[in-house]
């Protein structure tokens, strides 16, 4: 039975989440959602290459010029630039670094996000990348096989790729591996499972909640019960408390990661019991939340994505993975010849989570720096952020 530690649905779902919010929004204009055999991220359509062969590897380009600024900065407090740069060294030179993603990389969303990091940090440590997106599943093994027999450093996307991955890998002991939010059945020694401490930026969107709240009660959403969902409940749940204990947190799981009319009807049950501040880890169900926030006139803090545009009037910011800040870190590790396998797990020292840009037009001067704070505490380790293991002590509105 494949573990995936019930995270990367979520993930997955943001992509469904940016494209149907865009149509909902009508804000801005729409990412690739063809099933076709090319995308291109921004207007680059050279830059990314489609696969729907399982062993035509040649309309992999060799490399990706460029660097796609279209993603938002990192927020609450860090500096422009992030924590963990790219590590210099001579080890990566020259040598080829790949990402075979299961999934659109012109999402609007996580994936154009890592895309972002990815270039950036291959171009910083002189290598060699490639793109490949791959539309038929029964493509993966056998593309993964042939991209790995001219790579140095591999990324595969979510639990689709776990199979695949698992039987190409140990075929290429020289080669390293990194896996996004999804974990192996066992571990593999080139390969890393990469995963992410939600609950710190979640942490951040609580300290948001705690400050501005009217009502001293507070909400959180999430798509399913799950130990990713976990950690944005559990993280937010601190955040509010190290404000004030006396604040209610509500909270309850949707059940779904793509039903935006159910989002909506429980966003709308949780402001009219009071609730004036929602946080939502929702995936595709997050748009209802946000009709829901706009209607009602009540806030919403968002995950993964940033929703000013869909939220302008309501949405105060998004908490969640830095998915640039992710492929920097390991691009660094390589580069630097200190490639980490097994499970690994980066926060907010990393630079691998945070928070989305703020409206400054609805968060107060005062509350972004205390944020700032609260920021540069946990990365300091004076507060330690609890995860999701602890989600058995969160007791509902109180």
């Amino acid at each position: 039975m494949i573990k995936i530690r019930k995270s990367r649905g979520l993930r997955a779902a943001a992509t469904a989440l940016t494209g149907v919010a865009l149509l909902a929004a009508a804000a801005c204009g729409g990412g690739s959602t063809s099933s076709g055999s090319s995308s291109s991220v921004g207007s680059d359509t050279s830059s990314v290459s489609s696969s729907s062969s399982a062993v035509d590897t040649s309309s992999v380009s060799s490399s990706v010029g460029g660097s796609d600024k279209s993603t938002p900065s990192t927020n609450a407090g860090a500096s422009s630039e992030s924590s963990f740069a790219a590590q210099s060294g001579d080890f990566g030179k020259g040598k080829t670094a790949t990402l075979v993603s299961s999934q659109s990389v012109n999402d609007k969303g996580v994936m154009q996000d890592f895309v972002s990091g990815f270039k950036d940090a291959t171009a910083a440590a002189g290598m060699k990348s490639n793109i490949v997106v791959l539309t038929d599943p029964s493509t993966y093994q056998s593309t993964l096989e042939s991209v790995s027999t001219r790579s140095d450093l591999v990324f595969t996307t979510f639990p689709p790729m776990i199979q695949a991955l698992e039987a190409v890998a140990p075929n290429h002991p020289k080669v390293d591996y990194v896996i996004l939010d999804a974990q192996l059945t066992k571990p593999i020694s080139n390969v890393q499972e990469l995963f992410f401490r939600e609950n710190q930026s979640s942490y951040l969107a609580g300290v948001i909640a705690g400050e501005m709240t009217k009502t001293k009660k507070v909400g959180f959403l999430g798509a399913l019960k799950q130990d990713v969902i976990d950690r944005y409940l559990v993280g937010y749940w601190a955040g509010v408390k190290s404000v004030s204990p006396a604040i209610q947190v509500c909270y309850a799981y949707v059940g779904s990661l793509n039903d935006p009319a159910l989002g909506k009807q429980f966003a709308n049950t949780m402001y009219g019991q009071g609730v004036d501040i929602i946080h939502a880890a929702t995936a595709g169900t997050e748009v209802g939340i946000y009709q829901a926030a706009e209607e009602d006139h009540k806030y919403l803090i968002g995950a993964d994505v940033d929703i000013r545009p869909y939220a302008p009037k309501f949405g105060l910011t998004a908490a969640g993975p830095d998915f640039a800040g992710a492929a920097k870190v390991t691009v660094g590790q390589f580069a630097a010849n200190k490639f980490k396998t097994g499970l690994q797990t980066y926060g907010l020292a990393d630079g691998a989570v945070r928070l989305l840009p703020y409206n400054d037009d609805l968060v107060p001067q005062k509350v972004q720096a205390d944020v700032a704070k609260a920021r540069q505490a946990i990365v300091d380790g004076k507060i330690t952020v609890p995860d999701d293991k602890s989600v058995g002590s969160v007791k509902n509105c109180t």
